[in-house]
């Protein structure tokens, strides 16, 4: 018998990550009513910029913000709490301003260039 965690890692390898990377991204900006471009560009300056007391609290306002966002799925889209921690944690690289991961980096990429071109 597999475990709760095997369970959902099997559920989580049936999606296609990158589309929920793309659709975690559209949630995040629903939720915060700011275009993701705008976030990605300035928790980057502001992470590159703080010093190591300044970037833990960042660490601990990145929690928050995940927890809170989380909640708002739970509540406002009904989502199921394992698939609403999913979103959140995905996000959490980018709250740092810090790409994860190569799949990642490509759609901060991607999200940035299309701004640009508007």
């Amino acid at each position: 018998m597999q475990s709760k965690t095997e369970d959902f890692l099997v559920e989580l390898e049936a999606y296609d990550i990158e589309e929920h990377h793309i659709r975690s991204f559209q949630l995040y900006e629903e939720y915060t009513q700011k275009p993701i471009a705008d976030t990605i560009r300035e928790r980057k300056e502001n992470f590159e910029k703080a010093e190591f007391t300044t970037k833990r609290q960042l660490f601990n306002e990145v929690e928050r913000e995940a927890q809170s966002f989380r909640s708002w799925l739970e509540k406002t889209k009904n989502l199921d709490p394992k698939v609403a921690y999913y979103f959140a944690v995905s996000l959490k690289s980018m709250l740092f301003g810090l790409p994860a991961g190569v799949q990642v980096a490509q759609l901060f990429d991607i999200i940035l260039d299309k701004q640009v071109r508007k």
